[in-house]
């Protein structure tokens, strides 16, 4: 008799073993100072709960990454950054959402401030999308995946 194969657990643990290689290619530090540089005005009033709010952003960065990575294989193949995106836009756009509200709760400011808020939040998560991408169409290229 053979063995039955679970493909849902085989294709967990393909995911596990690419999100593992993909995620050697950054460093915290790196993720860090993407933070500090896209939300200085906003953690500069958060005294001691900057750290938490710092590290609640590298979670979004990261998981917004690893998004952009699962991607790069259509990039690989062809297909325009900007196309590939709009393919993937609704997940970031909520991803945007779920760390703009994360933001308003520690945040209290006017609509200035959190339209200003929202943009940080979007163009932060496209970055880190944007090099999850190319990464990983760079490590196509040369074969590590």
């Amino acid at each position: 008799m053979g063995t039955v194969m679970n493909f849902h657990e085989k294709h967990r643990h393909k995911q596990i073993d690419f999100e593992r290689k993909t995620l050697r290619d950054i460093s915290i530090q790196q993720i860090e100072a993407n933070v500090e540089l896209y939300f200085e005005n906003f953690l500069k009033p958060m005294g001691e709960y900057r750290q938490t709010i710092s590290d609640m952003c590298m979670d979004y960065g990261i998981e917004a990454y690893l998004f952009g990575a699962s991607f790069g294989r259509i990039g690989f193949y062809g297909e325009s950054t900007s196309s590939v995106y709009l393919r993937s836009e609704q997940r970031i756009k909520e991803l945007t959402d779920d760390l703009f509200d994360f933001w308003t709760f520690w945040l209290g400011a006017d609509d200035l401030v959190y339209q200003s808020l929202h943009f940080s939040c979007e163009a932060f998560l496209y970055n880190w999308w944007k090099e999850g991408f190319e990464k990983t169409i760079k490590r196509l290229r040369m074969r590590l995946h």
